[in-house]
């Protein structure tokens, strides 16, 4: 995966997600990713996530998780994610 297609995976992750997150920090995670910051965007997004609990599509889930994945990151993302219940 290439910079310009991890950013626009980031980005739709993010639209997806930013009516169930607080608006300040669809603001700070937009700015990460602007700033090219990809790992903390993503890890942010995981951390807001599961700070409130925000259930999550298998869809939505596995994306993140792919992003992760690509990313070569451990399980900070997977594990955060874990507190997010499942939802249809």
């Amino acid at each position: 995966m290439d910079a310009v297609d991890l950013r626009g995976r980031l980005l739709g992750a993010l639209i997806r997600l930013e009516d169930r997150l607080p608006a300040d920090q669809v603001t700070f995670v937009h700015e990460y990713v602007d700033a090219g910051e990809w790992v903390l965007a993503l890890e942010q997004l995981a951390d807001v996530l599961s700070e409130d609990e925000i259930g999550l599509p298998d869809d939505e889930r596995a994306e993140l998780l792919a992003l992760n994945d690509a990313m070569g990151l451990g399980g900070r993302v997977a594990d955060a994610l874990e507190a997010c219940p499942s939802v249809r």
